[in-house]
């Protein structure tokens, strides 16, 4: 993740070109959702919050630099840092501010467990709105198409036979289709429903497997 974090950030600070540079910010974004630690509240509208936060990440990342020896930890901590604040005004601006229960974090062994912070399958949607606004906007480049074909097709039945235990019909296959490829995209709430899986499950499994392998098949398209 050092390796990747690394390269996505430097990529999107030397492209030049707005297409390629709007790509890039599409990986890192991809990343971003991988790590560990991330601020999040209960608040009705914290995808609001959260939203505005990649935004703010996507327009300042040529200013962001490590503060600690982990690229990964210092962004963790530089996006919290604009999230926080994000998260305090949904309080304030309902009068029921709370510095105790806006935000949490777990930590296990120093280092934040992600699985354990965001449980919420909601706090899902924000980030997939934005990554499914960005693919959508960039559907006539080649390697949104190229991405948007292997998902389809998955002639390999990669992302097909990736799915939690005891439930083969809710395979990265099928949830990549109705969270990227459908127009507008399928609620989480409502996929899981029709899958007969809990909201919990089907994210986990989505976050857990299903983005890793989506970005492996990325990057063997790019290369």
């Amino acid at each position: 993740m050092e390796q990747q974090l690394s390269k996505a950030i430097s990529e999107c600070r030397q492209s030049t070109d707005t297409t390629q540079r709007q790509k890039c910010l599409n990986h890192l974004l991809i990343l971003i959702q991988q790590l560990p630690g991330i601020y999040f509240a209960s608040h009705q509208d914290y995808p609001e919050a959260y939203n505005r936060t990649l935004e703010w990440v996507c327009k300042n990342i040529d200013r962001f630099e490590p503060t600690t020896d982990s690229v990964s930890r210092s962004m963790v901590i530089w996006i919290n840092g604009y999230l926080k604040w994000r998260i305090r005004d949904l309080y304030i601006s309902d009068n029921s501010y709370d510095p105790n229960r806006v935000y949490s974090s777990s930590k296990k062994d120093n280092n934040i467990d992600l699985i354990e912070t965001i449980a919420d399958p909601q706090i899902s949607l924000s980030l997939l709105d934005t990554q499914i606004e960005k693919m959508q906007a960039e559907k006539e480049e080649n390697i949104g198409n190229a991405i948007a074909n292997y998902i389809k097709q998955d002639l390999g039945n990669n992302l097909t036979t990736t799915h939690p235990r005891k439930h083969p019909q809710c395979n990265c296959h099928c949830l990549a289709q109705r969270l990227l490829l459908e127009d507008p995209p399928d609620k989480v709430s409502k996929i899981a429903r029709d899958l007969a899986v809990n909201n919990q499950t089907l994210y986990s499994h989505w976050k857990k497997k299903c983005l890793p392998l989506l970005q492996e098949i990325s990057n063997s398209i790019n290369n």
